[in-house]
Parts: structure tokens; sequence; C-alpha cells
């Protein structure tokens, strides 16, 4: 039995450290699964026998390195294991995860040669798959796009005439707001989810943290309400730091941070709190500050990519301090201009960044001419980027910057139902404007 398990931990970790590309021979894969299928049966057959007791003295791996190992392996390599042992079927059984919801990549195009709107696509990270532009004449050609959360967008319209707006880009549903224009900018909003559903409630917060405003405002916004809501808090600690990109929901709270301060906004009791937290640890020359919040399972996490290697932290709320954190076990962050979120299940350890700020400075193997077009992808376990063969830049722009959010799909779509791009185009083809 110990020898049997040793030689399946060593196929798994194999596997593991050596993944498989699609491109390899079938008969490949036919040996493998063939070998641990043989390996499988042994296990169940010793496991039954009365010597497997003694035997198991003779080999013991860590539950520790076995809790590290499973939630990476696919759903059948997991049941392989969880027949070696009473404790690695307990561990098994708490490793498997049901996937999140997947996130695709939209890109907005707003250039010259679009009639009478602007252009968006789609990407899947997980297909590799990129839709052809699509052309949204709702939209103006100064769009841009706010945040995102449960399949909808808030874009501000910077055409004289304009102002904020929710936009669905599966359906073209279009809901009109009205902000004051001369804060908009400087406001950083959230919205708790689709605002077709009555329990969405919409939250700019504008002033925080600030060394000259004596004061945050709040501003709130719920359907069916005729105007907004604009409340003033007294700013109790001033920073020249500047804020996290987004604001986060979680839990009927909204937070909002600094380099040194965590601020928390209760709408249920109309109250604004900032907390003093200890300095976020830099890891090295910062280029500029860029951090993103996200929350999952009831925890928050903050990642910073104010240095050439991004950095994820955890809230502490205990000893209010934001711990840094080498994995995400078994999870990935997608990070882009206007949304950050945590997911598990379809990618591992992955931090997906789609941001011009940091596709312009990253190093990369690509030239200078496409890295600001590709996805940026890190991986936090071997803290180096991930040169994927199979993934897409976008169309190199001589002017205006292309925007870009992670952007929630309605269940029943699929990347299929899309017009898609050849991969070959994809990949070799420049357009310039």
């Amino acid at each position: 039995m110990a020898c049997r398990a040793r030689e399946l931990v060593s196929l798994f970790l194999y596997k593991i450290c050596n993944p498989r590309r699609s491109d390899y021979k079938i008969e490949e894969h036919v040996g493998e699964e063939a070998e641990a299928r043989k390996l499988n049966r042994a296990i169940i057959l010793e496991s039954s026998s009365g010597s497997s007791e003694k035997h198991n003295q003779d080999f013991v791996l860590p539950d520790d390195l076995v809790r590290l190992i499973l939630p990476r392996l696919a759903m059948k390599d997991n049941i392989r294991c969880s027949v070696v042992c009473k404790t690695w079927s307990e561990i098994a059984a708490a490793s498997v995860r049901l996937k999140d919801k997947p996130y695709w990549l939209m890109y907005l195009i707003t250039c010259n040669n679009t009639r009478g709107g602007v252009s968006y696509g789609f990407y899947d990270p997980i297909a590799k798959k990129k839709t052809k532009a699509m052309t949204v004449p709702e939209l103006s050609m100064d769009s841009k796009i706010f945040c995102s959360n449960d399949g909808w967008l808030l874009i501000k319209d910077y055409s004289p005439h304009g102002n904020l707006c929710f936009f669905n880009p599966f359906t073209r549903e279009r809901i009109n707001l009205h902000f004051p224009k001369h804060t908009i900018c400087s406001t950083t909003f959230a919205f708790t989810c689709a605002p077709t559903k009555m329990g969405c409630l919409l939250v700019g917060i504008e002033g925080f943290p600030d060394s000259v405003s004596v004061y945050t405002t709040i501003s709130t916004w719920h359907p069916g309400a005729v105007t907004w809501v604009h409340e003033e808090f007294r700013n109790e600690i001033s920073s020249h730091s500047r804020h996290t990109q987004n604001i986060i929901h979680s839990d009927g709270l909204f937070y909002m941070a600094t380099e040194i301060a965590l601020g928390v906004f209760d709408p249920s009791a109309r109250t604004w709190t900032v907390l003093p937290m200890q300095p976020i640890l830099g890891v090295g020359p910062r280029m500029r500050t860029l951090r993103w919040m996200t929350e999952y399972a009831g925890q928050i996490f903050l990642v910073d990519a104010s240095y050439v290697e991004p950095v994820v932290f955890r809230l502490n709320q205990v000893e209010s301090v934001w711990e840094k954190k080498s994995t995400l076990d078994g999870c990935s962050i997608f990070v882009s201009n206007g949304s950050c979120v945590i997911t598990s299940g379809s990618m591992s350890n992955i931090l997906y960044i789609w941001n011009n700020d940091i596709n312009g400075r990253r190093p990369t193997k690509y030239m200078c001419t496409f890295k600001r077009n590709r996805p940026y992808k890190y991986s936090l376990y071997k803290r180096s980027l991930c040169e994927d063969p199979e993934g897409y830049y976008f169309e190199y722009r001589t002017r205006r910057d292309m925007d870009g959010v992670w952007i929630e799909p309605p269940q029943d779509v699929s990347i299929y139902d899309f017009s898609i791009i050849d991969p070959s185009l994809a990949i070799n083809t420049r357009l310039f404007f």
C-alpha cells in the first residue's frame, strides 16, 4: 500500500509540475490514463487487505502537503487519491470546490471610424476565444467604463450632454442616471447587483482620503429613486496616499482603502467609519500606486500592482493589518480598471490583469507595439509572468486607449453565441487608427 501510494503521489506531482499541452500525442494521454487506472486498482485491492496498515507506517505524507496538492488536481485524480486512506479521503472531499461562474474581459473601443457609436467585444480567458467587435450605437465615443457587476456596466459619457448610465452589453438595455457633473470625475462608484433588481444600491465616494478636503461625500441611488442622496462626513484621517481603484461591497457594507486607512460605509445605518490601518508594506521601488480590492467568501483581499511584481494581501480585521498572501488557495483574481473579482475552479493562483499602466511597464518577450494589448497573466505560485502561447492581443492603438473590464456573462450565454475571431488573424493582424 505504501509503495502504491508513493507511486500515485509521484504521478500526480509530475502532472502538476509538467502540465500537458493540447498538442501532445493522444497515445501519451492514453498511456498515462492506463497507468493511473492500474495504480487505482492496486490501491483498492491492497486497501481491502489486512496488511495495508503495516505498510502505511512506512510512508506518511504530511497532511499539509496533501491539502496543498489535492485542490490542484482534476476531479478524476482527486477521486483516485480519496481511496488511499481515510485521511486522504477526508481531505479530498474538503478540497473539491464548485466552479464559480467565469468572467469575460469586455473591451470597449472608441475610435473615429465607427458609425454612430463605439465597438466592443468579449474575450473568454478559459476558452481562449475572442469575439469580433460589435457596434453599440447607444453609446457615444466619449464613453468610459466606471465599474461592472452582475452582467451590467456603469458608464460615464463625457460628451457635453452625457452623464452616468447603466448599460447591459448582452441585452443592450440602458438606464440613464443624472449625477452632478462637477464631481463625477473625482467620484468612485460601486453597485450591489443589477439595476433591474429592487435590492440594487449604487454608491459613490468622493474626497477620501484628501489632505485638502475636510469632508468625504457619499452619494447613493436605488431603483425607483427620483434623486440622489448626498451626505458629507468629516475626514478623521487625512492622507496623501491614493485610495484603491475601486469600492467593494461585502456583507452589506462598502469598503475603500488607502495605504494607512480603511473606509467603511454602512448604508443601513448611514454611517461612514474610517479605521486606521498599519501601512501596506512595499516590495521595491514603487512605479505608481495601483491597488484594487475584492471579496470572496467573506474575506477581503487587496491586489497591489504598484511594483514590478504584483502582491496580494488579505485583510486581518482583528489586527487592522493587510497580511501578504503567497498563494490564493487555488483561487484566481481578475483585475481591470473597472472591476476586480476572485473566482475558483477555472484557474489556480493566477492574477489576470488588464490595465494599460501595468501592461506598459511589465516585463515581456513581446515587442513594445503589442505588450500593452495583452492581458497580464501572472502566477503567484511561480512569482513570474505566464507566457501563454494561446493568448490573444487586442488591436494596437495609436490614439485613445481601449477600455476594458471583467464582466460576468449571463448563465445561459456562451462565448460561441457570438462571432469568433480566427486565432491566426487575432495574433497576426495589427490595426492602426
